[in-house]
């Protein structure tokens, strides 16, 4: 009997042993608590794991889709449709079995999120037999591929559905990719790194450490990028008890990893400075997303500058990508200010297409247009931007006006245009690197062409002359609406010009003179100012 109670240790250990194995799990490589460490708060009933498994009574029926990353036009698809106690659910399939499945498998991660605490609300389920799928998500509706059905995607686009599309994307892939492990589904292949290798790689990359979505996709990042971003965001989540993090709001939850991040920059002696905009997960296929304060950027798929070759591509990795928005966003406030218009213009979309999606939505592979009711507009190039952002500033000014589509609408966007960087330093880099034409500038004006708005202008008045352009039409008539633009603002000031494109019918008043009038002043200058100037056999070829 003397053994007793060593038998009663060794049960009371085994007792112990087996509560701690069917408590909270963390994933694989999480800090285990030490003895000093207090419970955080009183254990809770853990989430059921286990999967759900019904058959469902289906509707089947036509539905017209719209798939702009496949196609610009409508689709017809058979498809599947069922509501449960979980929200409804759109299948894009006719196979039964596959729709079960995926169904089953998204009410087995709901549930799993309602008892771990999330705020699971009444959603739209659109299931897709292709992996393009998540940029035609909105408010309520989540679109998730059926080949992403239970892998760690799917939870990431669950995730997003509810918590919003544009929450950290390291945070969201981190959480995703470990509640599928929990789930026994399948997680993010990772090949394994060393710690000193990490650290290297963030000390010499430190915009890395912001694991904003485009340092994540090898369409914007290198490789290496790509993974080191991966395997800090599971390592930043393995600190956190995500079981916990759960059940707080996600502004807590981002709060906390954000910690941890900070605290990772500080330990590898990295500056590191949080980025403020926010990037949206939008499909391993599909456009990215870019908000800032004042604008969202869509960039298309495949979407190029049609003047890279000029002046770069500003939007080829994650790098250029915030240095762009932050350039375009500086710009797009000064412009808001200089009308007192900084708390009415809200949040503008820029769509940016490339060559072949404006091709045949408008027919023409360098375009750009504005739908400034919608606050939305459609760019090929940098060029374009601040033009179609200007016609939404008229839009503002003059919300009644019956003249937007005057040639003066377009000069007032066009003295809008001035301010960008873009659209100066592609003349001017054509005016002082491209030999020919830098002959002719100096042939018509006696000097080299000089940065700034005054050689910019030159450049529009010597391409009137020798194009023979004096022409006023809203769509073709550039070169003469910005030399004819800046023949007035030398006059009366850019702030009288701006006014008076708004209220044309002010012409008179303003100047003392009718355009007709101006217009014929404005010619004869041209022509006391270059006659005699010799026009090159090259220039006919453009």
């Amino acid at each position: 009997m003397r053994n007793r109670p060593v038998i009663l240790r060794f049960i009371c250990m085994v007792l112990f042993m087996l509560l701690v194995m069917v408590s909270c799990t963390p994933p694989i490589g999480t800090a285990t608590p030490t003895a000093t460490e207090a419970p955080t708060s009183t254990p809770t009933p853990e989430p059921t794991e286990s999967p759900v498994r019904e058959q469902y009574e289906y509707k089947q029926r036509e539905k017209v889709c719209y798939f702009p990353s496949f196609t610009n036009e409508n689709e017809k698809a058979e498809i599947l449709s069922v509501s449960t106690e979980d929200g409804s659910f759109v299948c894009m399939t006719t196979d039964e079995a596959q729709a079960d499945s995926f169904i089953n498998a998204q009410r087995t991660l709901l549930r799993f999120l309602r008892e771990s605490g999330v705020a699971v609300r009444e959603l739209n389920y659109v299931a897709l037999n292709f992996d393009d799928n998540f940029s035609e998500s909105e408010k309520d509706k989540a679109y998730i591929a059926l080949s992403s059905t239970e892998t760690w995607q799917q939870v990431l686009v669950t995730l997003h559905a509810l918590w919003g599309d544009f929450t950290d994307y390291g945070y969201v892939y981190a959480m995703a990719n470990t509640i599928a492990g929990r789930l026994g589904w399948q997680t993010d292949a990772l090949e394994k790194a060393e710690d000193s290798a990490m650290d290297a790689f963030f000390c010499e990359n430190t915009e890395a450490l912001n694991l904003l979505y485009p340092a994540f996709t090898k369409l914007y990042a290198t490789e290496e990028t790509v993974k080191y971003s991966k395997l800090l965001s599971l390592s930043l989540l393995e600190q956190m008890n995500w079981c916990e993090a759960l059940k707080k709001p996600i502004e807590t939850q981002l709060e906390e990893f954000e910690t941890l991040l900070y605290g990772y920059s500080g330990e590898i002696g990295a500056s590191f400075t949080r980025q403020v905009f926010d990037f949206a997960y939008r499909g391993p296929y599909l456009p990215l997303c870019v908000r800032t304060t004042y604008a969202t950027h869509i960039i298309d798929y495949g979407y190029k500058d049609c003047y890279s070759d000029v002046y770069g591509d500003y939007f080829s990795d994650y790098v250029t990508i915030c240095q762009t928005a932050e350039i375009i966003e500086k710009e797009m406030v000064e412009e808001a200010r200089r009308f007192g218009l900084e708390e009415r213009v809200g949040n503008f979309c820029f769509n940016w297409l490339s060559e072949s999606s404006a091709m045949a939505t408008r027919g023409n592979r360098r375009s750009g247009y504005c739908h400034p009711s919608l606050q939305e507009a459609y760019v090929t190039s940098l060029d374009f931007y601040m033009h179609e952002y200007y016609h939404y500033i008229e839009h503002l000014l003059t919300p009644d006006s019956p003249l937007s589509f005057s040639w003066q609408s377009q000069a007032f966007c066009e003295i809008g245009n001035s301010h960008s960087r873009y659209p100066l330093y592609r003349i001017e880099k054509l005016f002082t690197q491209d030999s020919q034409s830098a002959e002719l500038f100096y042939s018509f004006t006696g000097h080299a062409y000089r940065s700034g708005v005054d050689d910019f202008f030159e450049a529009m008045d010597i391409g009137c002359y020798i194009y023979d352009d004096f022409s006023f039409d809203y769509y073709t008539g550039g070169l003469s609406i910005n030399s004819f633009t800046y023949y007035l603002i030398k006059d009366f000031g850019e702030d009288t010009i701006s006014n008076l494109m708004l209220f044309p019918d002010t012409v008179v008043d303003v100047t003392g003179k009718t355009w007709d009038t101006l217009k014929e002043e404005w010619k004869q200058s041209i022509m006391d100012k270059y006659t005699g100037k010799e026009i090159p056999d090259w220039v006919s070829e453009y």
